[in-house]
């Protein structure tokens, strides 16, 4: 399992394993993924300014284009959770992080 969020500093994706950062990847996609968003900490930024790492996606790193079908994925802090088409998208069959920092899904799952 790896988690992966924009590192927006470098303008590359992070890649932690483990807790731990192990690359720094312009693009990669995921299957069986999760998406994972801390509100407390979103609240937090909203109030301080501050930017961290309180939102990620956790899956299986693979090797695999981004079909046409794919939805685009957005993440703001100004609002609650990853979303796709306006729904809260919770898990998604597969993602991918691609090259000029967008994100895209296919079989997401919303709350």
């Amino acid at each position: 399992m790896a988690d992966v969020y924009r590192h927006r500093g470098r303008r590359l994706w992070s890649v932690r394993e483990g807790g731990r950062v192990v690359a720094h990847v312009p693009a990669i996609a995921l299957r069986d993924v999760v998406f994972r968003a801390s509100e407390a900490a979103r609240l937090r930024c909203l109030r301080t300014g501050a930017r961290d790492v309180h939102a990620w996606a956790a899956g299986t790193i693979v090797k695999a284009p981004r079909p046409a079908g794919a939805i685009r994925l957005r993440y703001r802090v100004a609002a609650e959770g990853f979303r796709a088409d306006g729904a809260v998208v919770i898990s998604a069959a597969a993602a991918w992080f691609e090259v000029d920092g967008t994100a895209w899904v296919e079989g997401w799952r919303v709350r």
